[in-house]
């Protein structure tokens, strides 16, 4: 891309929120092992525990090789949150802790507003009984299961990096940011994200049918606003399954064009070069 036309885009990019760079500094780093491990717990047996629904809590199904996690909670009224299935027993609010599990599902309980997992090799994560969650960050995990419906307080959810083949994020209307890049997802059903304003879905399996639904079902914004979409990186030594040809088919050209046009998203593309300088670029 030329300078001068780098320049003209300069201004619609710099609009992408500092967590979209995060997330592309994070893309850097190695990731952890996916291989999958024997549960110590089950004398072998390959089977994996699920995470299941905790009232007013979460739970946690952590990678048989690391059960010692860094969690960072922050609580609505300031309160401790109660662990299960650690040494610690309670988590200070706005604190990052160190927790030592003593097998692999952990519970957390409280008034939580806001969880922190970062690349803690979580293999499934339940935050379904946390009503008043408005944040949660399981970005370079090992998850293949997370559970969010309920959580309709939601305003930012990034899971990118992780082995997801679904996402469910049905019914979660105030979602205004969702970072998913990094994972098998095949589909993206953003229909009931009436709040959304940032999208970021590279480095996944969507197709010319997916991203179709998704152009049609963004929301519209308003006159006055308008929204960013990151739908696929360039970079050296990577391949984006996603597809990257919004000229064809037509229907897919058409939802693309009436999605930037008339519902005022922001389309780009992610260029990262040999020196892992990211640069977005408007399509």
């Amino acid at each position: 891309m030329t300078k001068s036309k780098t320049h003209k885009k300069k201004g619609a990019a710099a609009i992408v929120t500092a967590s979209v760079l995060a997330l592309i500094a994070l893309f850097g780093m190695t990731a952890c092992s996916n291989a999958a491990q024997p549960d110590a717990g089950t004398g072998g047996s390959t089977a994996l525990p699920e995470a299941s629904f905790v009232e007013g809590g979460a739970s946690l199904i952590l990678s048989p090789d690391k059960l010692d996690i860094k969690v960072k909670v922050r609580t609505a009224d300031g309160t401790h949150v109660t662990v299960e299935g650690c040494d610690e027993t309670t988590l200070t609010s706005g604190t990052e802790t160190v927790l030592h599990a003593k097998g692999r599902l952990v519970i957390l309980k409280g008034n939580i507003k806001e969880l922190d997992f970062y690349k803690t090799q979580l293999t499934a994560l339940n935050v379904q009984g946390l009503t008043d969650l408005r944040k949660l960050d399981c970005w370079g995990n090992q998850l293949t299961e997370l559970n969010v419906q309920g959580c309709t307080a939601l305003q930012e959810l990034n899971c990118g990096k992780n082995q997801l083949t679904e996402l469910n994020v049905q019914g979660l209307t105030t979602l205004q940011n969702l970072f998913c890049p990094f994972n098998q997802l095949t589909v993206l059903n953003v229909q009931d994200l009436t709040a959304l304003k940032y999208l970021v879905c590279h480095g996944n399996r969507l197709n010319a049918d997916a991203f179709t639904k998704l152009f049609n079902d963004l929301p519209q914004q308003a006159n006055s606003n308008r929204a960013n979409c990151v739908l696929y990186i360039e970079k050296p030594g990577f391949t984006d399954d996603n597809h990257i040809d919004f000229t064809a088919p037509p229907d897919l050209a058409a939802a693309f064009n009436n999605a930037k046009t008339k519902k005022r998203w922001v389309m780009f593309k992610l260029s990262v070069d040999n020196n892992e300088k990211p640069h977005w670029i408007m399509l």
